[in-house]
């Protein structure tokens, strides 16, 4: 079998002048302070060092997170924070004990918010190997067996691997309490085993210090998260799991518009948001950017409320005096009102795509085959389709399905016929190769078969039916 070819959206040129831009900041920020101890070989040491650290980042960004590389945002998102991590700890030789106060894990706290977990990790463990050799290369006699430099080394990497995969992401702030007291006792023991390995003479006062700030550090870093986060969301246009949280609520002002303007869809759209928060969370993708995607997928109907079935509550039906490809171009007119609406309320990027590709390029069905009634022969699918672009993403082809799904299951589901419904449902868009621009597999799309089922059964389960008597209250 033929191998097939990875793609890619990667602008090379805009992500080459990217890392040479960092390259000669990062350079110049190493060298300029030790302009005392200036050498040739020293230089030479430091830009060869800088160089294959960046090119291992890149390497491992291309082959393991590609996404990043693919969009400018995050890859300056990952840059400036390495920036500041790199500061921070930098700033640690001007007081002694600052070094067990800086938050190492910074850049992976962050990152593993606004960007990815991945992403996260290899900007910090970058940022600890190069803070670290610069130190090494710079510094008079300094070697591993400096204990600061060895602590630097062994405590970053050992945060970096906890913060990025051990601790993972949350939306709750309360969670990133335990969160800091757990990077704090990492801390704590990163810096005895340090202290430890090089004195043979306890100071207790001395390591004291060191271990109260280290555990210190977990919660500053935390700090600086909460701070730094909504900055970086606001500047790189970048989203985390808190802005897809405070969004995804029926009290968002632009939610409060649809249920005032189209009552139907918003009440569509908090039961898709069910179907698809249960199945993102099923295959392992981000329950709470799922739902914030299904709540405003259809915020395009409120331009023309009426002209959806949902809306229409049983009155007249001005399709019905339309023809056929007069009815498909208002249908999907929706996907692109959607996303002029929500670039007009500054939703998060993520959910602007689901708004555009919930639909990818299939055909609107009840008019395609309105229209073949007129039609002598076979008529093409072209005229009668969504524009596109299909799901370019997991959460996208979720809510396709699930989409497809709610309208199809609340016209004529029930518990007997559900599951040949959802297969025909998967089926046509494979058929119609729906999820030829994303990575989603067949066993996910199994499990998201089952897993609307299941949701299905619980939204429509059963109730007792209550007495016909009334009661008089208290006697």
């Amino acid at each position: 079998m033929k191998k097939t070819k990875k793609i890619t959206n990667i602008k090379w040129r805009n992500v080459i002048g990217s890392y040479f831009a960092v390259y000669i900041l990062f350079a110049t920020l190493s060298i300029l302070p030790n302009i005392p101890n200036l050498s040739v070989v020293k230089v030479a040491i430091q830009l060869s060092t800088l160089a294959m650290l960046l090119f291992a980042l890149a390497l491992y960004i291309y082959f393991s997170d590609v996404a990043v590389m693919e969009s400018m945002r995050k890859t300056w998102a990952m840059f400036i924070t390495m920036i500041v991590s790199y500061a921070l700890i930098q700033l640690s030789p001007l007081w002694d004990y600052m070094i067990n106060l800086v938050p190492f894990a910074l850049c992976a706290l962050i990152l593993s918010l606004i960007v990815s977990g991945k992403c996260g990790f290899i900007a910090n463990f970058i940022i600890i190997m190069l803070c670290f050799m610069q130190d090494i290369n710079w510094r008079l006699n300094a070697t591993l067996a400096t204990e600061n430099f060895f602590y630097l080394l062994f405590g970053g990497v050992i945060e970096t691997v906890f913060v990025s995969y051990v601790l993972g992401r949350h939306y709750r702030r309360s969670r990133y309490l335990a969160v800091g007291i757990a990077e704090g006792i990492i801390s704590v023991v990163c810096a005895t085993i340090s202290y430890a390995m090089f004195q043979d003479l306890w100071a207790w006062d001395v390591y004291i210090f060191k271990i109260v700030f280290s555990f210190a550090s977990g919660m500053v870093g935390v700090m600086l998260m909460f701070v730094l986060v909504p900055l970086f969301e606001k500047i790189f246009n970048v989203s985390s799991v808190f802005r897809f949280s405070e969004i995804a609520t029926s009290d968002s002002s632009l939610m409060r518009k649809l249920f005032e303007k189209a009552p139907g869809t918003y009440n569509h759209c908090l039961t898709v948001a069910t179907y698809v928060e249960a199945c993102a969370a099923a295959i392992g993708e981000s329950a709470v950017m799922a739902r914030a995607a299904a709540y405003y997928h259809d915020i395009g109907k409120m331009n023309n409320p009426s002209y959806f079935v949902e809306n229409q509550f049983g009155g007249s039906n001005p399709h019905d005096t339309m023809t056929p490809e007069a009815s498909v171009n208002m249908i999907k007119s929706h996907t692109l009102n959607g996303l002029a609406i929500a670039k007009e309320y500054g939703l998060p990027m993520e959910v602007q795509a689901a708004i555009i590709e919930h639909h990818g390029t299939m055909p609107i069905k009840y008019f395609y085959l309105k229209a073949q009634k007129y039609t002598d022969g076979e008529l093409p699918y072209d005229g009668y389709c969504y524009d596109g672009p299909k799901p370019s993403n997991k959460i996208s082809a979720i809510l396709m399905i699930c989409d497809a799904a709610e309208a199809a299951l609340r016209a004529q589901g029930n518990k007997n016929s559900v599951e040949k419904i959802i297969d025909e449902i998967i089926a046509e868009r494979i058929a119609f190769k729906q999820f030829s621009d994303c990575d989603i597999s067949m066993k996910e799309l199994d499990i998201i078969k089952g897993t609307i089922i299941t949701t299905f059964s619980g939204i429509t389960h059963n109730r007792i039916s209550y007495p016909d008597v009334r009661l008089k209250g208290n006697k």
